[in-house]
């Protein structure tokens, strides 16, 4: 491999690497928090936290593996992110949870496409080891990204509306209105692939 592709290769995991790092942190702020009682945000955050974990060891090793320098490549990568990302999930604010819910569903949106980035640039730099684990790690990411959308109108439900029955029959509506939305014959027409 070139020595430009490798130091590519780096950076774009050094990158991945911070901004798991940084969720992370943010994640296990908010299952701290006392805000969340509902079981089915503390299942999911759980589920979070557990991933980011797991994604933050990985990527550890494979930025070790590339040549990069864990502390110093973290720290400058978490100064460029904080106008983009650490202001959302930084800390958890006065926020609702599902104002919290709203800012991971973004977050792991960004780590995603960060995966789509690293992965194309993996399978061009011919590093399975990397090309393997960014698709895994995408496909943990998206299918959380679909659980907190799942999740999101029922917290807005039973925060806007006291009586609980009707809060849960609300909830419900939202939820199937709004994954009806993502259905694949919702869109006219499919992405063209160059």
């Amino acid at each position: 491999m070139s020595t430009d592709k490798n130091k590519g290769l780096q950076k774009y995991t050094s990158d991945l690497l911070a901004l798991e790092e940084h969720f992370m942190n943010a994640i296990r702020k908010q299952k701290a928090s006392d805000k969340v009682r509902d079981h089915r945000v503390v299942e999911l955050l759980h589920e979070l936290d557990k991933m980011t974990s797991e994604h933050v060891h990985s990527l550890e090793k494979q930025v070790e593996r590339l040549g990069g320098e864990l502390k110093s490549d973290i720290k400058t990568t978490i100064a460029s992110f904080t106008g983009s990302i650490a202001g959302l999930i930084d800390s958890v604010r006065n926020d609702t949870v599902s104002k919290m819910m709203r800012d991971d569903y973004t977050a792991l949106s960004m780590i995603t496409i960060g995966y789509t980035m690293l992965h194309t640039y993996a399978l061009a730099a011919e590093d399975t080891m990397l090309t393997e684990l960014t698709s895994e790690h995408m496909t943990n990411c998206t299918g959380l990204i679909t659980e907190i959308s799942k999740i999101v109108p029922l917290i807005v439900a039973t925060e806007i509306i006291d009586d609980e029955d009707r809060a849960e029959s609300i909830g419900q509506m939202a939820l199937e209105n709004t994954q009806a939305a993502w259905k694949p014959e919702a869109f006219t027409t499919e992405p063209e692939i160059v």
